[in-house]
Formats: structure tokens, sequence, C-alpha cells
């Protein structure tokens, strides 16, 4: 493998774990509330949505892949905490209970009538019948998923695009568009993915630099240029999306989030998109929900009920777990998380800095910067 497939393959790597079913909704959101300012809501989801995963994933690999070592400076009990914290947000009562609900609004292109809780049941199951084969599955539909979707979007795009001017903005002052993106950059929950996916990437990286005979310290510069590509497209992707949410803004009012890009395709399309929008999606919604829901699985069995029960058991309380907060639907998942991310993710965002701070600089490292920070938040709720 060449230098430059090293760094095209990772950076593809870099894209796929941080394009998840939710990243296909929150744009859409932006543009659709941005009120013409589609230009400026970009900006604020590029920065929290694009921007800060990066980073976090530039800081995961200065410390080799540990996310307990990133976290030390909290001590034992508090790395625990966090990672309890963060891996149920990501799973059962969060992302996972999310891409149930997205996963719903796909299906409902095909069965407009079918309920949510029907769904969620059927989802349900199959993720825990292939949770069993997951690491023979989700690469498997990883590779497939990533292409099918750009080409399925691609195609939305460029239809959607023809006959339609560019919005405009309908007041001169776009600090709420702004704002807005840079809030909704925090339901992606992608810094939290950095966190614990990027390990992955990263061992990935190094040991196809060994094979070559390469030098480990290479991966850093390898990671910058990969990083440009991964972000390049990730951005690429958002702002298409910011794009689409604000030209089809008027009759995306009534639209639940869940269902933008369906009734998008179905304006640009027709009704022979629905399929292909579907399938696109639910495999999605699939391939996230197997990963999650197996992590926060494996957490809880090994490190809270220190394997008191087996994975089988510990699958399915998760499984429930996060079927019972999808019944409270897209929105109102989103109710409860946004707050809690708005006090969480500003502390992260500040440890993030400080530990690459003391790899590359050497600043000291130390928790009270986000301490502080999260205190501040709090303070000012």
């Amino acid at each position: 493998m060449k230098k430059n497939s090293i760094i095209f393959s990772t950076g593809f790597a870099l894209f796929s774990m941080f394009f998840g079913s939710g990243n296909l909704v929150f744009p859409l959101v932006v543009g659709q509330q941005s009120e013409g300012h589609f230009l400026l809501g970009s900006l604020g989801i590029l920065l929290t949505g694009v921007l800060v995963p990066f980073l976090g994933a530039l800081g995961i690999l200065l410390y080799e892949g540990s996310t307990h070592a990133f976290f030390r400076n909290f001590g034992k009990v508090g790395t625990f905490i966090f990672c309890l914290c963060a891996l149920a947000l990501m799973g059962p009562f969060g992302v996972l209970a999310r891409c149930l609900t997205v996963a719903h609004g796909a299906v409902q292109l095909l069965l407009p009538s079918i309920p949510l809780v029907v769904t969620s049941f059927v989802i349900c199951v199959a993720i825990y019948m292939l949770t069993v084969n997951k690491s023979k599955i989700v690469p498997a539909l990883g590779a497939i998923l990533t292409p099918v979707l750009l080409i399925a979007l691609a195609a939305i795009a460029f239809f959607a695009f023809k006959g339609h001017a560019w919005p405009v903005a309908e007041r001169p002052e776009g600090w709420t568009a702004f704002k807005n993106g840079f809030f909704q950059g925090y339901q992606t929950m992608d810094l939290l993915a950095a966190f614990f996916f990027s390990t992955f990437v990263i061992y990935h990286l190094r040991d196809v630099l060994v094979q070559k005979g390469r030098p480990v310290s290479d991966s850093l510069k390898v990671f910058f240029q990969s990083s440009l590509i991964g972000a390049g497209l990730l951005a690429a992707v958002y702002f298409v999306l910011v794009l689409l949410g604000s030209i089809y803004g008027g009759e995306l009012h009534s639209v639940p989030p869940q269902e933008m890009l369906g009734a998008i395709a179905l304006a640009s399309l027709g009704s022979m998109a629905a399929p292909c929008v579907c399938i696109a999606i639910l495999l999605a919604c699939l391939t996230t929900a197997i990963v999650l829901a197996s992590l926060f699985a494996e957490f809880l069995q090994k490190e809270v009920l220190l394997g008191k029960i087996g994975n089988k058991q510990s699958l399915l309380i998760t499984l429930m777990i996060g079927y019972a907060v999808s019944t409270l639907e897209f929105a109102g998942i989103a109710k409860f998380l946004g707050p809690v991310l708005e006090i969480v993710y500003p502390a992260l965002i500040m440890h993030t800095i400080v530990n690459i701070a003391h790899k590359r600089w050497g600043f000291r490292s130390t928790h009270w910067p986000a301490t502080l920070t999260f205190a501040a938040k709090l303070c000012f709720l």
C-alpha cells in the first residue's frame, strides 16, 4: 500500500466513523431553521460537528489510542463515571434510541401507517440477532453503506437543486442561524464517538505503517493528511444538507426531523426514490445501532456488573432501555439530550484542547480547565 493509499483509506475510515444516522438529520434542521442564512448555519455546525470531533480523534491519537489515559486526570472513579455516562448517551439513552426513530422515519417512506413501537421492536430484534456476527457484518455494511449513502445524497442534491434558487436571507442578522448550527453540532455527539471509535482507526493506521516498514512516528503526519480528506468530505456533506434544508425550509415546517431527508427525496426524485432512500438510511441506522449496543452491553456486563450476567442478558437490557427511550420519538430524545450536551460539551472540548497542548507543547495536564468550564456552564443555566 503506497503512502497515498494509506492516507485515502484512513481518511475514508475517519469519515465513515463520524457519518452516522443522526448526521443525516441535524444539518437539515439547521438549514430549515436558518431563515436563509445557510452559510452561517453551516459554519456553526462545521465547527462543532467537524472540527471538534477531529480534534478529539487527534487527542486520542496523541494518547496512543487510550481513552483511559486521555481522562486519567479525573482519577479512576471519574474516568469510570465518564465512560458510563458517555456510553449510555451514545447507547440506549441517546444515539441508539435515536437510530430507532430515524429508521422508523425511513420505513414510513414505504409504510406510512406503521407505528414507531412496531418498527423499533423489529429493529431491536434484528440488532440482537446480528450482533453475534458484528465482526463480519458491520465492516461489510460499512464498506457498502458509505458509497451508497453518498451516491443517494448526490442524486437527491442534484435534482433538488435543479430549478431552485439559492435561499435569500429573511432578515439581515444571522447570529441565530450560526448559534443554532453550533449547538446542533453538539447533538451529533461525534466528539464522544471520537473518544471511543478513534482507537480502531489509530490501531489500523499503525499496523499498516508497521507492515510497510515505516516508522510509527509517521502516524501523526499521516493522520493530519487523512483528516483533511475525512473532514473535507464530512464538511461537504453537511453543507449540502444545510443548503437542502434551507431551500426546502418552507415545505419542511410540519415534517418531523427524522423524515426530512425522505420528504426532500420524494419532492426531488419522486416516489421511485423512496425504496433507495429507505434502504440506505435503514442500513446506516442498523450499522450504527449494532456497534453502539455492543459497546454499552459489553461495558455494562464487564465494568458495571462485573461479569454477574452474560453477554446476551446485557444486550437484552441494553435493547430494552433503547426501545423504551425510542418511544419518546426523535424530538423527545433531542429535548432531554440537548441540555445535557450543552453542559457537558464545552468541558469536553476544553479538556481535549488542554490534552493536545500538553502533548504537543508541554503545557501542564490538569482537569481544572474542564472542571471549571463545567461548573461555569452549570452556573449560567
